[in-house]
């Protein structure tokens, strides 16, 4: 009978144990897939976020040419501002010289102006 107790006493003792490794065990397990879930949400988010960075960069290159483009555009558009600024000079200069010019030199001036 002895024997028998010390035998039922053993086996609570190994089923305990057994239960206690499978619920540790199952936890565990609970822990892994949520860590696995989040590794994965976050390997997905690392590639967004390069996929968004490679777009920056080609977003920033085509602004960078833009901006190239109307730096060259003010440039002829000064250009361009200056000349008809000493057109309309030498032209005022000449209307000036027309207003006190005789029939001859009015016909002389129009001839030369449409050479």
């Amino acid at each position: 009978m002895l024997q028998i107790n010390k035998l039922s006493s053993i086996l609570l003792i190994v089923i305990a144990v057994l239960i206690a490794i499978i619920i540790i065990t199952s936890n565990n397990s609970n822990e892994i897939d949520k860590y696995a879930v989040q590794k994965i949400k976050i390997d997905s988010l690392s590639k967004i976020i390069n996929v968004l960075e490679q777009d920056q960069l080609k977003y920033d290159n085509t602004i960078a040419v833009y901006r190239d483009s109307l730096s060259l555009m003010d440039s002829q558009i000064d250009s361009t501002k200056n000349k008809i600024k000493k057109i309309q000079n030498d032209y005022g200069k000449k209307i000036k010289d027309i207003r006190s010019a005789n029939h001859d030199e009015l016909s002389n001036f129009f001839t030369n102006r449409y050479k």
